[in-house]
This record gives structure tokens, sequence and C-alpha cells, in this order.
């Protein structure tokens, strides 16, 4: 574990140590991911640039990139709750799903994770995983390019973003 510290920076070994005494940092965790310029494909960004203005950091920690990678692991390491948030090409546009997601290491690929082999990754590297995590998917169908989401994606953001708000004060330890 120090080998992977030591390999990913200073800021990641002390999340590891801090992970380590089964003091999390942070309460809560949201991480998004999307791309911006492929239409729909950006309602998870959306969803975290408007979290950003709902939560104050001590209460929700934020991280939004184009795609999950091994380096999130120290932060999920941090936390006692992981909120992941995607679209989904699978369901209708709009419609907004929330599951409950464990750790499985089903051969991690690490060019790209999924949110269970991601909490595995915490865990066996980091030696602590959120003890609760939801996956919240929200259907999208325009993937063209294009920085806009699509109306039905517009309409949803809300919702999910309640539906955000309601998992933190459901689960997230109190700072």
């Amino acid at each position: 574990m120090a080998r992977w510290c030591a390999k990913f920076g200073e800021a990641e070994a002390i999340a590891m140590q801090s992970a380590q005494a089964n003091t999390p940092l942070h309460p809560a965790l949201l991480l998004a991911c999307g791309n911006s310029l492929r239409r729909d494909d950006g309602v998870g960004l959306k969803i975290a640039e408007a979290a950003e203005h709902l939560f104050p950091a001590s209460r929700l920690r934020i991280v939004a990139a184009t795609q999950f990678t091994p380096e999130m692991a120290a932060e999920l390491a941090e936390t006692e709750l992981a909120i992941f948030v995607d679209a989904s090409a699978d369901d209708e546009p709009g419609s907004i799903r929330v599951l409950p997601v464990t750790a499985h290491d089903d051969n991690p690929e690490t060019h790209r994770l999924d949110p269970p082999a991601l909490l595995a990754m915490a865990q066996s590297l980091c030696g602590h995983a959120p003890a609760r995590a939801f996956v919240l998917t929200i259907g999208a169908g325009s993937f063209g390019y294009g920085e806009e989401i699509s109306g039905p994606l517009r309409q949803a953001v809300p919702r999910a973003l309640r539906l955000v708000t309601n998992l933190v004060a459901a689960f997230a330890p109190q700072a």
C-alpha cells in the first residue's frame, strides 16, 4: 500500500493514512463522469456543477471527470458515502435510476473502471471503502457533438439533485 501511495503522491498518502485510521475526511463524495462535448453524455458533469452550488465542500466533496479512473480510489478511501453519477444509454432519456452498489474486482480494467471495480480498488489498495455507495444514472439519448443536453435531461437535473440531497441527508455522517 505504501508503494501505491508513493506512486500517486503525498496528498493520496495522507488520504491513505486517514483511511487506515478510519476517520473519513469527507462525509460524502460525488464522483461524476461524462463528456461535455457529446451532448447528453455531459449530464453527470452538469449535476456535479449544480451540486457545487448546493453543498458546502465540508458536506460533499465533488469530483468530475470524463471517466472513472484508478486515482479516484484514494478519494473513495476518504469517505463513508459515495455517489457515482453518469449518463445511461440503456434507459429512456430523462429517466433516473438510483441503485446501491458494492465492491467487486472481477478483472478490473484500469483504462475504464466501473463503480464496483473502483470500490474494490479503494478497499484493496487503500484499506477502506465507503460504507454505502450508490449509482445514480440518467437516461440519455443524444450523444452527438454539442455542449447542450437535451430537454428531457435538462428537466431531470433538478430531480437528480433532489435525490443526491436525500442520499447525503440520509447516509452521510454529520461533519
